[in-house]
């Protein structure tokens, strides 16, 4: 689309979706609250999603440079990503405290859903062939692999809208009822809600910031998992890279497929359980698949050198006995052989290669294991408890702010985690997110006691 988009434009790019997000997703909130209704809200932020996906689509008709219009594209998708700040803040609002866990449960186990019918999707469009594109009439828009899905999900946010529409979407807040009901029946009152006893029992504030950080802390140990997976495979266990991306994107649809069925089993473990300890399970599940991809002895990585001057990819064989090219190259030891170019671990570019032993293949199944484990609990049970935090009181402005923390956590990991991968390589990585979900569990524990449904009156 644009020859001179390059590695540091592709960063920027990914991180104009959470970025949008980040500022608009308390903005959508707010104005549900503004409102009393997210109807209008979520019909406007949707229809913003359909001239973001139009704009994405029509780029190759506009001039060059056309990098710009791909980030303005996805900064307005990321922007109108509000619309599930509005969801969430609507189902937690429409449903009693009692409900509240399945329902968001089920809301959680949809976007899982779409993580694997949308590569599916996408697959579905190679039959329009590579590089082979339609015309739309004289307009100079095209139709192709890369279009039609963009151009699909343009006629699905209009279906949205109109499924927003007064004759099929009726509104209801029962939080608030019950909440009236509830303080009502406390304070021995009317139904009417006492706006003044409502102003002394405002919800623990302290409590929904400590959801916020254990959501986005959570979510930045996923996106560790999504901005380096395919540089794993490749470089520990010397996969070729086209190889690696089929076996990460077969993962993702197989870790999708896993998230349905952990959404699925939240409601019926937190009744049992409680939703304190599912929480705090998530938290040690996730930090346990970490702990397990530590490099712990054995062979080191399969290795290649890269000659920046011919720009091409050389592999380099080694034997157990000490080896060295060139000054350029350092001396290995016990160095697998890397059989296929463009895999293996760039030794010139990151010296560690020759000290840090490579990543088994099993530590990635089980760490992998435990990570799609305690993501999916972590996340669910902070969303269901924040909402309970909050009670009666209007959800919106504060899920913005808890839609903001894990947009803060999408924009922030590519960047910290894979710059730390490329400086001192795996050993340095683990450790260094140990030490974000340990301070994340000193944090759940210490504040154990407050992440409690909001108290009414008695």
């Amino acid at each position: 689309m644009d020859p001179e988009a390059g590695t540091q434009f592709l960063g920027l790019f990914i991180a104009s979706q959470p970025l949008a997000q980040l500022f608009f997703s308390p903005v959508m909130g707010f104005l549900g609250n503004r409102l009393g209704s997210i109807r209008i809200p979520a019909m406007v932020s949707t229809f913003i999603m359909a001239i973001g996906f139009a704009f994405y689509a029509s780029v190759s008709a506009l001039p060059e440079p056309r990098r710009w219009y791909l980030f303005g594209a996805r900064f307005i998708i990321g922007a109108a990503g509000g619309t599930t700040t509005l969801c969430y803040s609507y189902v937690a609002s429409a449903s009693t405290v009692k409900e509240r866990t399945t329902a968001l449960s089920a809301l959680q186990m949809t976007k899982s859903f779409a993580f694997i019918v949308g590569p599916l999707i996408q697959a579905a469009f190679v039959t329009l062939g590579e590089g082979e594109d339609y015309p739309i009439g004289n307009t100079g828009l095209y139709w192709n692999l890369y279009t039609a899905p963009a151009w699909l999900s343009v006629f699905l946010s209009l279906v949205n809208i109109f499924v927003l529409m007064p004759c099929i979407f009726t509104e209801f807040n029962i939080a608030k009822e019950e909440g009236a009901y509830l303080a009502a029946r406390g304070l021995q009152k009317s139904l009417a809600t006492d706006a003044e006893e409502m102003k002394k029992l405002k919800p623990d504030k302290l409590a929904l910031v400590v959801c916020i950080v254990i959501s986005a802390s959570t979510q930045f140990h996923f996106n560790f998992i999504e901005s380096t997976a395919t540089l794993v495979v490749i470089e520990q266990l010397g996969i070729t890279p086209t190889r690696a991306v089929v076996m990460v994107g077969i993962m993702y649809s197989t870790a999708g497929i896993y998230g349905i069925l952990m959404f699925g089993s939240v409601g019926l473990l937190s009744r049992k359980m409680g939703e304190r300890v599912v929480l705090g399970a998530g938290i040690l599940f996730a930090m346990s698949g970490i702990i397990s991809m530590y490099p712990y002895g054995g062979p080191l990585s399969p290795l290649k050198f890269i000659n920046e001057t011919v720009q091409e990819v050389t592999t380099v064989s080694f034997s157990s006995m000490e080896y060295s090219s060139s000054d350029d190259l350092p001396s290995c030891y016990n160095a697998s052989l890397s059989l296929t170019d463009g895999a293996g671990c760039p030794v010139d570019k990151q010296p560690w290669c020759c000290e840090t032993p490579a990543i088994h293949p099993e530590q990635l199944i089980v760490g992998y294991l435990f990570i799609f484990t305690g993501v999916p609990l972590a996340i669910m049970m902070c969303s269901v408890i924040f909402s309970k935090v909050l009670g009666p009181y209007p959800q919106g402005t504060w899920t913005g702010l808890l839609g903001a923390g894990t947009a803060v956590a999408r924009i922030l990991c590519p960047l910290c985690v894979t710059s730390l991968y490329a400086t001192w390589g795996m050993l340095a990585t683990c450790a260094f997110m140990t030490t974000v979900m340990s301070v994340v569990l000193v944090i759940f524990a210490t504040s154990y006691g407050r992440l409690v449904p909001y108290r009414h009156a008695t």
